[in-house]
């Protein structure tokens, strides 16, 4: 079977997995939900969903599922996300449709490269947290002087960019590596504000459902890290003029312990 989406997350609340997968089940495409970590599911799951079993840091975890995705397209979520639309069709068919329709680059830079290659460019579901619309209520963007993309909270890229950028940088713990990939995608295949698909949105209820204890506890340090790889005096300067690629990034490498043992910062996992 050909799966077009695979969505992925680390197991933080498997109370709230089939909430997750219910709200899924009006998509015709055919999709997959990995959910990968120490905490199993607490009752049956549905035949799309999968718990991978691995007791490394939650950045690793979800490094693990974009190895582990069969789908055309990969996308992180939350293990408390829930899907909808505003036209009674399912998330995933709306988004699915808008990358297909979405239009190639007519803009050129100096160089004459395109401005985005829309078959590796991010696309961005709309983002409802707790009470508020994420793209609005948070900045998203690393500086306030404009020039820096903008930062979905749910991105979707093709499957094998994630490989073909070097992954996640195994110096993140829980959080901020999905932002410097983003970053990374955005120098290497350009970006568009016109690439959060309208149509395709997901609320997650973080302050009802808990903001995960230890996730959050390393939020600090690992915004740090952003900013110390892509900021330079408080402005954007460094997504120009620094070499961040996959020759400097410190990838995972792929071997038997992946599973169980982090690599990289480990913060409180082993």
């Amino acid at each position: 079977m050909n799966i077009q989406f695979s969505l992925v997350c680390p197991s933080i609340r498997p109370q709230f997995w089939n909430e997750t997968c219910s709200s899924l089940l009006d998509n015709k495409l055919n999709w997959e939900i990995l959910f990968i970590g120490p905490l199993p599911p607490t009752e049956p799951l549905n035949l799309n969903a999968r718990w991978i079993n691995a007791t490394c840091k939650p950045a690793q975890c979800t490094h693990i599922g974009f190895q582990e995705a069969k789908g055309e397209y990969v996308s992180i979520t939350a293990d408390d996300a829930v899907y909808f639309t505003p036209n009674h069709k399912g998330a995933l068919d709306n988004m699915y449709d808008f990358i297909k329709k979405f239009p190639k680059a007519e803009i050129h830079q100096p160089s004459g490269n395109p401005f985005y290659n829309k078959d590796k460019m991010a696309y961005g579901f709309r983002m409802f947290e707790d009470q508020f619309c994420a793209e609005t209520s948070h900045t998203h963007f690393l500086t306030n002087d404009g020039v820096s993309p903008q930062l979905f909270p749910f991105f979707v890229i093709a499957n094998g960019v994630y490989q073909e950028l070097g992954g996640y940088d195994n110096r993140f713990i829980t959080g901020q590596a999905e932002n410097d990939l983003l970053f990374r995608i955005w120098k290497a295949y350009g970006s568009t504000k016109n690439s959060l698909c309208p149509t395709a949105m997901i609320w997650a209820l973080h302050d009802k459902h808990g903001n995960a204890g230890s996730f959050r506890k390393y939020h600090s340090q690992d915004f740090g890290l952003l900013k110390k790889l892509w900021i330079a005096n408080g402005s954007s300067e460094n997504l120009f003029s620094q070499e961040r690629n996959d020759k400097n990034i410190e990838s995972y490498i792929n071997n038997d312990a992946i599973y169980t043992k982090s690599q990289g910062e480990v913060g409180e996992w082993q």
